[in-house]
């Protein structure tokens, strides 16, 4: 076995080596294929059993149904176990904590993980760079800029920690047979086009449009005109985030923290005009929600949107696949797809991507193993896999997979125009990524909670937010 931990020229400097694609039972497509020295011994970890802690999505789900012509290539098995995300959060927690070397591939969201524990993830740097092994399908510039700076770096770019690896984003769902439906009433009564997706489609009309629904349309035909995320969990924090970018503002000023990241961000930015503003919008929004049915999160509003009960709702995009399965749903072909609505400055829609990476804690021949398994995972062949899938639907990470979508593929993904323009960079809003910014999640999740169960108001919400990370900062 080669040893991929030797940092000799041979490492660093360009070789004349010739290489060769590998398919992994795959046909010749369009796809750039994987690409690997052609003396290259791709079964030379044969037997090595890898871990893969990940979250129950779509990557997961498709990744399981194809890993073995990864296994039949390499003799390498993979053993995918997915999950919730608060259990992926406690699992990870404790095998960082423990170092148990349980699992040697490793779902790295870029807040929850690559911040806390970027120590004990592997430089991805010491296999790209070694000529001698195959490398990332393109490299690590052909993924987009801003994934790879949020979910590979933490605070500069000297090591790889993860490759990006999904690529969700919260986009817009509404029951389109219903708006088609009631179209001309509502223009009548509102005095404008209420279909979602136009620069004129603002949060203010989201409301307006959702209190005509509840009023005017039969709950026989739809229960709930909107609900919120706004239970005492991430939900609350992520749907806020998407209407306080779209106001102009932002929780913090300092350069880089919402791409790269820093180690301990300074300039708060809470208590302004624009985030108060966003406050009072979001306040008005839940209350759209009725009573029983706030406080749930986004598994939950997904269940109660593919059940058909709900006429319009802010989620991942992933979840279209659900919505488009008519196994799983009770709207497939009712359901229209646009980027969020607008606030006073954008359409302001949050990045949830993560991506893969290996632990530092396991062996060298598990490393090899483990990145073996990346290059295939990441490739345009799985990524292309995963979108296409009938139980698929995710997005690549990929810059050529976009534009190729883009030209080849918008008429046939029912969400693809939502999910490519809402990630366009005059769209898209990444969040802040800093050391230990659990802690300042949790702080807005709680303030966020007690403004809407409190009846508090923005002024006094900005107050304490700024009181509460007052109080962290002296204490970090």
């Amino acid at each position: 076995m080669y040893d991929v931990c030797q940092h000799n020229n041979e490492t660093t400097e360009t070789l004349e080596i010739e290489m060769v694609p590998q398919y992994f039972g795959e046909k010749n497509s369009i796809y750039t294929p994987v690409m690997a020295p052609k003396d290259f011994d791709w079964r030379q970890c044969e037997g090595v059993v890898l871990n893969f802690l990940v979250e129950n999505n779509i990557n997961a789900s498709v990744l399981m149904k194809e890993v073995e012509k990864f296994t039949e290539v390499t003799g390498i098995h993979v053993n995918i176990r997915s999950m919730d995300f608060d259990t992926l959060v406690e699992r990870m927690n404790m095998e960082f904590i423990s170092k148990s070397s349980q699992y040697e591939l490793l779902y790295i969201d870029p807040y929850q993980f690559l911040t806390r524990f970027s120590s004990q993830l592997e430089d991805l740097n010491t296999f790209e760079n070694n000529v001698k092994l195959p490398h990332l399908v393109g490299g690590i510039e052909s993924f987009n800029k801003n994934y790879v700076d949020i979910c590979s770096y933490f605070i500069d770019r000297d090591k790889l920690y993860a490759i990006p690896f999904d690529t969700t984003s919260m986009i817009f769902y509404y029951r389109k047979d219903i708006f088609e439906k009631y179209k001309n009433a509502m223009i009548s009564d509102l005095n404008y086009n209420p279909v979602p997706g136009s620069t004129s489609f603002t949060w203010e009309r989201y409301i307006e449009v959702a209190q005509w629904i509840d009023q005017n349309v039969p709950k026989s035909e739809i229960q709930y005109s909107s609900v919120s995320m706004s239970a005492e969990h991430n939900s609350i924090y992520c749907e806020f985030s998407n209407i306080m970018s779209a106001y102009g503002a932002d929780y913090f000023a300092d350069q880089n923290v919402n791409t790269l990241g820093r180690d301990n961000p300074y300039q708060l930015t809470v208590n302004t005009p624009q985030f108060r503003e966003a406050l009072s919008i979001y306040k008005r929004f839940v209350s759209l929600s009725p009573i029983g049915i706030e406080g749930i999160n986004w598994s939950e509003l997904a269940e109660l949107f593919a059940e058909g009960k709900v006429a319009m709702m802010i989620n991942w995009d992933e979840n279209a696949a659900i919505m488009e399965n008519e196994s799983l749903s009770k709207v497939k072909g009712k359901v229209g797809y646009s980027i969020l609505p607008y606030g006073a400055v954008r359409s302001a829609n949050i990045y949830g991507g993560s991506g893969i990476g290996i632990n530092a804690n396991i062996s060298e021949e598990k490393k090899l193993a483990a990145w073996l398994f990346i290059v295939w995972a990441t490739s345009p062949q799985v990524q292309m896999k995963v979108l296409l899938d009938k139980e698929g639907g995710n997005m690549p990470s990929r810059n050529e997979l976009y534009r190729l979508i883009e030209a080849s593929y918008m008429a046939y993904i029912d969400h693809a125009y939502a999910s490519i323009f809402a990630q366009k960079e005059r769209n898209a809003y990444y969040r802040p990524k800093y050391r230990n910014v659990y802690s300042f999640e949790k702080i807005m999740i709680d303030n966020l909670y007690n403004m809407i169960k409190d009846d508090l108001t923005p002024e006094e919400t900005a107050q304490l937010i700024e009181k509460d990370w007052e109080k962290y900062s002296k204490r970090d």
